[in-house]
């Protein structure tokens, strides 16, 4: 009896620990004894004599056999490990993956299984084709089945192949999630940290996590060596102006780059911060904020916890900002920092005061007393709840509640690693709140009033938790009151975080701000005299002359307002459609339908998804709609409600085709590093350029290219103009082409520099109507009006009347992905809203 208690006891232990019971190779080689090996070998040999029964026995205990051997290969590679978490901390790995959970992480004991999924399923194939992850995938699974986040981060840590780590200074993984949805969400984990943990003996990647689900490895296939500090972003000649320093937070839209907009003569490209700040050099501040952090910054920071006993990034962060200042004491900044990068300014310069080379300090919505929204402990609270049950208990509804779980989670983790730091009850907060401002800096504090999030909490007890949500009184990001700091002067708009560094009234006053007691120079009127003209003289007098051709080629087509103003110019009228997990999306009419081509199909107005494939390209010609996907061409119009396949051919080699009906080619766009070759059948057309779009004007076929815009004429591409032509023209670099509008011999060209072109075929003459105060998205032509979109950004040009009414309408509730024209003054929007694409009918109100 006491030996079956142990024996019980002993098994109990084994299955709580989730070990796996070894195989007793000794009872397999008794087995292997009993068998007769010499009369197994004589029937082998006279196979073929043996009676039928016999033959059936011999070949299933081979067919045991062999599945035997299989398993004992395959059963080590996909096994599974258990960790229950209690009130100590724990750790597991299963072959690279290690996991390590802290103390008090969950609120009561907890059990999870880790397993690999298996290389051969559709699972792990599917992930590996859309998350492009490397080498085993691993799940880890509560045993409770209850989905709930940690109270404190859980850390996943990946074995790094050494065969692909470069060096110290590379940074090139990363850790991979995917959440369990379907389709399931991938990306890569936001700040991880590549480091040798001592303790494993191994290079590993570490990400911080709240909430658990399958992780893999990313690893960049375009490594490259990085190195942080003060970087140069525009260079200008010396003037009287200080130098302006960035020092962005976790969105590096705050830096301004225009993508794509290098030239040969202005090797930097065009910035949002340079058009307001023309005169002045630009630099900004380079430190891992996103992207995974190398072992050699680890290095530092682990020498920085040595010396100081401070485990915090931020002030970690700000000893390293500080001593790139003192390196450059030559020269003088004006700095404008942003969230995050705000805090690790102002602890630079208010622990160093021997730093005298900052004249002010611009701060974007900076979380000075702390932010909420990074909390573990409201996030559990939240975490994927019944909305039934969190409107009972909260009173938030359920679309409120869907839209506030998405914005937390995305900010939970973009500020996973610095969290700690910004709690409002952090020692961070407390040792920069104790500090004084600097008398000999002006301080000034740009807020916003309105959140990034369209739900109204301020009548739910959820008001409480997440204060920079509620309108009025934060910007999405950081409420008034934590951004407020004593000797700062602060400016309030009705606008989010995200929205007010790419704002003109925003970025008029900063200009202001800091154009305040800069001094200039007069430069004295020079008198002509009689003495004979010397070379010097002729050399100007030459340059007088280029730049009278240069006027004269410039020309005023279109009368400019000379203000500029903003008015409330398209209304939404009606929702026609809701459709949510896209990527993207362009909208076409056809006669009373409406179609919305997107990455993952075709949906009509019943949001059917009438064509469920992969679309690699669209085009209406002659009120028939043309869709191209990976086995084909399909075709609809305004008759039918089902796609007809026209074409059965296998395009999957290429990223985007466009069939061209009635000629009956096709256009094939391959990219290669974000440049692309594009090909009529086998005949090449262009490379290495960015590939804008295919546009049908008046029947004839265009392609929109960054530096040039073609024509389908003849049977043959010719090119209508370039961006090297205007150019020539203007004597000034233009960005990438990014649309194309033609009228009577005048054509439009909107570009990436947010420029609108208008350029007089029949006179030589260009324009640039719009210049910084236009989008960059999309030109349509309605009610003798050419709109220029962008995501958020709406004005227009008078065609008939040629002038530029200097109105603009700014949309801050919504992101527009497309917009057409349907009837005079009446458009069809596609929106990007609450997490979800809305299709809407808007009206001119004008």
């Amino acid at each position: 009896m006491a030996k079956k208690e142990k024996k019980k006891k002993e098994e109990k232990e084994e299955k709580k620990e989730g070990k796996k019971k070894k195989i007793d190779f000794s009872k397999i080689t008794g087995i292997i004894k009993k068998i007769n090996i010499k009369q197994l070998i004589a029937d082998i040999k006279n196979f073929k004599q043996l009676p039928k029964k016999k033959k059936i026995t011999l070949l299933g205990g081979f067919l045991v056999f062999i599945i035997f051997i299989i398993s004992l290969i395959l059963i080590p590679t996909f096994r599974t490990k258990k960790l229950q978490v209690e009130d100590e901390a724990k750790s597991a790995s299963v072959s690279n993956l290690f996991l390590y959970v802290p103390p008090g992480a969950f609120q009561y004991r907890k059990t999870f299984t880790i397993k690999a999924l298996k290389e051969n399923s559709a699972e792990y194939q599917n992930l590996k084709t859309f998350g492009n992850f490397y080498g085993p995938i691993y799940e880890i699974i509560p045993d409770d089945n209850k989905e709930e986040s940690s109270l404190k981060p859980i850390k996943i840590k990946y074995r790094i192949p050494l065969d692909l780590y470069y060096g110290d200074n590379f940074n090139n993984f990363a850790i991979m999630y995917a959440s369990n949805d379907d389709p399931p969400i991938i990306k890569k984990l936001p700040g991880c940290e590549i480091f040798k943990d001592e303790s494993l003996g191994q290079y590993i990647v570490q990400a911080n996590v709240f909430h658990f689900s399958k992780f893999g490895l990313y690893v960049d296939s375009n490594p490259k060596e990085v190195s942080y500090g003060i970087k140069t972003l525009i260079e200008k000649p010396p003037s009287l102006e200080p130098d302006l320093l960035l020092v962005p937070g976790v969105d590096n839209d705050f830096l301004g780059y225009i993508p794509n907009t290098q030239t040969i003569n202005n090797l930097y490209g065009e910035n949002v911060w340079s058009l307001y700040f023309p005169n002045r050099t630009i630099w900004y501040y380079k430190y891992p904020i996103l992207e995974s952090k190398p072992k050699n910054y680890m290095d530092s920071y682990f020498g920085f916890y040595i010396r100081t006993g401070s485990n915090s990034f931020l002030e970690f962060e700000a000893e390293r900002f500080a001593a790139e200042l003192k390196a450059k004491q030559n020269k003088q900044f004006d700095i404008i920092a942003q969230g995050i990068g705000a805090l690790i300014v102002r602890y630079a310069l208010e622990t160093h005061p021997e730093i005298k080379n900052v004249r002010t300090l611009t701060l974007f919505s900076p979380p000075n007393k702390g932010m909420n929204i990074v909390n573990p402990i409201y996030y559990n609270i939240i975490y994927k709840k019944n909305p039934e049950v969190m409107e009972l208990s909260y009173g938030i509804n359920k679309e409120d509640y869907n839209s506030l779980f998405l914005n937390i989670s995305s900010k939970i983790e973009m500020y996973a690693s610095y969290y700690k730091d910004l709690l409002p009850d952090s020692k961070f907060i407390r040792k920069l709140n104790n500090m004084k401002t600097r008398k000999d800096i002006d301080y000034y504090v740009i807020m916003g009033t309105k959140p990034d999030l369209n739900a109204y909490l301020k009548n739910s007890k959820l008001k409480d938790f997440y204060p920079e949500l509620i309108d009025g009184i934060g910007d999405g990001l950081v409420t008034l009151k934590s951004a407020e700091l004593k000797n700062a002067r602060m400016f309030t708009f009705d606008l989010s975080y995200d929205k007010l560094y790419s704002d003109n009234n925003v970025l008029k006053t900063v200009q202001k701000l800091l154009s305040k007691d800069i001094k200039t120079v007069k430069i004295p009127q020079i008198k002509d005299d009689d003495f004979v003209e010397s070379q010097k003289e002729l050399e100007e007098k030459k340059k007088e002359m280029e730049l009278k051709t240069e006027k004269e080629s410039l020309a005023n087509i279109f009368v400019k307002s000379s203000s500029y103003m903003k008015l409330h110019m398209i209304d939404l009228e009606e929702q026609l459609l809701y459709i949510s997990k896209l990527t993207y999306g362009k909208i076409y009419m056809l006669g009373d339908n409406a179609f919305v081509v997107s990455d993952n199909g075709v949906y009509d107005l019943d949001g059917r998804n009438i064509l469920n494939k992969k679309i690699l390209g669209s085009i209406e010609y002659k009120k028939r709609l043309y869709v191209t996907t990976i086995d084909g061409v399909y075709a609809i119009d305004a008759s039918s409600n089902e796609f007809m396949k026209i074409k059965n051919i296998d395009f999957e080699v290429h990223n985007n085709v466009y069939y061209l009906p009635e000629i009956r080619k096709y256009i094939y766009v391959d990219y290669q590093d974000g440049l692309a070759k594009v090909y009529e059948n086998n005949e090449l057309i262009s490379e290495k350029t960015p590939f804008d779009s295919i546009k049908v004007i008046n029947n004839d076929f265009y392609i929109i290219l960054g530096n040039k815009v073609l024509k389908r004429k003849e049977d043959k591409w010719v090119t209508v103009v370039t961006r090297a032509g205007i150019e020539d023209l203007t004597r000034k670099p233009i960005g990438n082409i990014i649309d194309y509008y033609s009228r009577s011999y005048y054509i439009f060209l909107l570009t990436s520099d947010y420029r609108l072109v208008v350029y007089d075929t029949k006179n030589s003459k260009v324009q640039f109507v719009g210049d910084g105060d236009v989008g960059k998205m999309k030109l349509l032509e309605n009610n003798n009006r050419l709109w220029i979109f962008d995501r958020n950004f709406a004005t227009y040009i008078d065609l008939k009347n040629k002038v530029f009414p200097g109105v603009y309408d700014s949309i801050t509730d919504f992101e527009i992905i497309d917009i057409i024209g349907i009837e005079k003054d009446t458009f069809l929007l596609l929106i990007k809203k609450d997490g979800g694409f809305e299709l809407w009918k808007a009206k001119v109100k004008f």
